[in-house]
């Protein structure tokens, strides 16, 4: 049996802090920029998080119902038909797995990238990582926040939970910082306005125009994301 330590807020701070807001937007604007800029970016993310929204709704429905670790693999195969339940089980359980690796390694390359750019504005220009085929630095970065994402994780229990105050904390304090900076700081000739921000549609992908608007929804996705990991921790609260 597991170790009950998390509170109800720990655990959303674990989610909290997997989407964590500022950053994953950062890390994504690579997806939503060349794929309608502005309006995709804006409307993009409005039209996804409807659609999210309601994977949201069901699943905490299902979690007030049946909290386990097992998520949505034990709700796969609890609800569905006697006929289709083990393929169905073996699907999901599956694509949850794969989906949580794939995440993690997306989360800490994005870190590293943020981590290298930091250094280049830092140097004022002068530090560049390595590019091409190999980009040493970056991945020896990476490697380093793959390692110290196992040590934390290898912690004690009671530790790892009172750990989500303070990342919910530091999220919230960066969250408020970005959005008072980037106003206050923003000379006045590089401000867009409303109009440019909710109505320019650039299209530099090269697919069709609706495609590349579907392909901007990537950012939204792949920032809300990753909810159900307060479900997978609910055993231990």
């Amino acid at each position: 049996e597991f170790k009950r330590t998390f509170t109800p807020f720990e655990v959303f701070g674990v989610a909290f802090s997997i989407i964590s807001l500022v950053p994953s937007i950062a890390s994504s604007l690579v997806y939503a920029m060349p794929n309608g800029g502005p309006a995709s970016m804006v409307w993009g993310w409005f039209a996804a998080s409807i659609f999210i929204m309601f994977v949201g709704l069901a699943m905490a429905e299902l979690a007030s119902a049946a909290p386990t670790s097992g998520g949505l693999y034990f709700w796969t195969w609890t609800y569905s038909s006697p006929k289709y339940k083990k393929i169905l089980a073996w699907l999901v359980g599956y694509a949850n797995t794969i989906g949580t690796i794939a995440g993690i390694a997306s989360i800490d390359w994005g870190c590293a990238v943020q981590v290298m750019a930091a250094a280049a504005i830092g140097s004022g220009g002068k530090f560049v990582a390595t590019t091409g085929k190999f980009p040493r630095q970056t991945y020896a970065v990476y490697l380093a926040i793959l390692f110290t994402h196992a040590v934390v994780c290898s912690l004690a229990t009671s530790l790892l939970a009172r750990l989500q105050t303070v990342y919910v904390i530091l999220n919230l304090v960066l969250f408020l910082a970005i959005l008072i900076a980037l106003p206050v700081a923003t000379p006045a000739q590089f401000k867009n306005s409303a109009s440019y921000a909710l109505g320019d549609f650039t299209n530099l992908s090269g697919y069709p125009n609706g495609f590349a608007f579907f392909l901007s929804w990537l950012a939204p996705v792949w920032t809300i994301g990753s909810y159900d990991c307060s479900v997978h921790i609910s055993e231990e609260a």
